[in-house]
């Protein structure tokens, strides 16, 4: 069966780095084709596309085809009669790749590598700039932290480079040209290596080299998952090569740009940004999946995309609009003994947005001298602007506890905290929460229910940090005890925000 498109997924947890939550080719499928296939399975003479349309996309890719795709073997082939057999999943994937194909083929154009690479985020993420594996491997690309560290990517409480469709894209490409150089241009080991690590591929070669065995990808030692990776590139390229030849309908996409790219000199919410632009809330997080907050952070040049309608209608309000307006503030007077702690506690406000906004230097105060408090967008009304989510005032009573709190409201401790600036679990009686939650009408779309396997050395507390939740969320959904003993191979269900991982 094909990767599950719903909400809810269940994955083992491997390490490489292209392993993703939405796997491509689930084992089950493997062991299923294996046995599927006749040995004997005669391979159809496979002849070229004609020149077509020059606003055809696909024809584009066609031409800088560098791969060989002639005598393919029969893994190859049984990769390709699996996505034959399964139209529903190649329509998906396709339809996901619509918006981005076009800037990667471009990109890779430009670089000068095989445009059949425009299609391995269909191996490696179902083209999912979302798509999050336990192994900590995110977006189109599937990045794990320590790679895209190497080559470029900024990781932080505000932003995931990984997911950043320009910046990962740029550091894919450099990342395949290393390994083509390192593996003397051979784009099977390169392509092997990106899946599994240029150490392991190194390891199987001077092994078979030692042995007096050929040092080709389909003659060296690899993992499973490996091995079926590369056959499922070189299937989908055949594919796209021939597609009358395996009786097979590719969607039109335009060899034209679906986004524009727009540069940021400052901060804005992104709930504004959409305002602006006239973009629901949807498409513009599927084009802008690394910001991991309602705001773009505080310092620093970022990059919005926008489909080129709604372009022109945000750059008309980058230059009418404040820059002071693009985020929801408070304007404060500071008043006999006031500390900038004291204000950031009251306004729920992290005290480096205060720092920031106001270029403070210092924790020194005068009085009368106007703050800047910024809100995150989260913690104010939005109700009108995105009727998918409800924002309550909840005053605290006597017994009340944050846990119970977000069991009465279905949402979490860690949502609680971060939504009302809180540090700890600790509330007052009298005290005001903003809480906010799914209406009943429609889920988070960011939301993800995962089945996690324990690994060997585990605890709640480094499970609830990699995740960003809490421990008591996560010994409620599982119905454990906060001191009950992990042991290796369980399995944890975690209900986890792509954006906050």
């Amino acid at each position: 069966m094909p990767p599950a498109m719903g909400l809810e997924q269940s994955v083992s947890v491997p390490e490489p780095i292209a392993t993703i939550l939405v796997e491509a080719l689930p084992e089950e499928h493997l062991n299923q084709v294996e046995h599927s296939v006749n040995t004997e399975l005669v391979v159809p003479i496979e002849e070229p596309v004609n020149a077509g349309d020059p606003d055809d996309l696909w024809q584009r890719i066609r031409l800088g085809y560098q791969l060989d795709l002639s005598n393919l073997p029969e893994a190859v082939v049984r990769q390709r009669k699996w996505y034959i057999d399964n139209p529903n999943y190649l329509k998906a994937v396709f339809s996901r790749a619509e918006p981005f194909i076009y800037y990667i083929t471009d990109q890779l154009e430009q670089a000068g590598l095989p445009l059949e690479l425009a299609l391995l985020p269909i191996v490696e993420s179902t083209y999912d700039p979302l798509a999050y594996s336990p192994s900590h491997a995110a977006g189109l690309w599937q990045f794990i932290p320590s790679t895209a560290k190497q080559f470029g990517l900024d990781r932080n409480s505000w932003y995931d480079g990984r997911r950043d469709i320009v910046s990962s894209t740029n550091a894919a490409i450099k990342y395949l040209t290393y390994l083509n150089n390192r593996f003397d241009n051979d784009w099977l080991l390169a392509l092997a290596a990106y899946n599994s690590g240029e150490g392991y591929v190194s390891k199987s070669i001077s092994k078979n080299r030692k042995a007096g065995k050929p040092l080709d990808f389909w003659s060296i030692r690899l993992p499973k998952e490996t091995r079926n990776y590369v056959p499922q590139l070189l299937a989908l390229a055949s594919l796209v090569d021939t597609p009358s030849a395996h009786k097979i309908e590719l969607p039109f996409i335009a060899n034209t740009p679906y986004f524009e790219i727009i540069e940021l000199e400052h901060q804005v919410a992104l709930q504004k940004v959409m305002e602006a632009s006239g973009m629901d809330r949807s498409l513009f997080n599927r084009l802008n999946p690394a910001f991991r907050r309602s705001t773009t952070p505080p310092t620093g040049q970022h990059t919005l995309l926008f489909p080129y309608e709604n372009a022109n209608s945000f750059r008309a309000a980058l230059i009418t609009t404040s820059q002071k307006d693009w985020i929801s503030h408070t304007e404060y007077a500071v008043v006999a003994g006031d500390t900038l702690s004291q204000i950031a506690e009251k306004f729920g406000t992290p005290l480096s947005w205060i720092n920031v906004r106001n270029n403070l230097n210092s924790s020194r105060l005068k009085i009368g001298q106007i703050l800047i408090i910024p809100h995150d967008e989260e913690t104010t009304i939005l109700t009108s602007a995105n009727p998918s989510f409800k924002n309550t005032r909840y005053r605290v009573v006597r017994g009340d506890s944050l846990s119970q709190i977000a069991a009465r409201f279905k949402t979490s401790v860690k949502s609680l905290q971060r939504q009302n600036g809180l540090r700890t679990d600790a509330i007052k009686i009298d005290q005001y929460l903003s809480i906010r939650t799914a209406t009943n009408k429609t889920a988070d779309e960011n939301l993800r229910k995962l089945s996690y396997k324990v690994r060997s050395g585990d605890s709640l507390y480094m499970i609830a940090t990699k995740f960003d939740l809490n421990i008591r969320d996560i010994t409620n959904w599982n119905k454990i005890s906060r001191d009950e003993y992990l042991q290796p191979g369980q399995r944890l269900t975690l209900f986890i925000n792509r954006l906050r991982i």
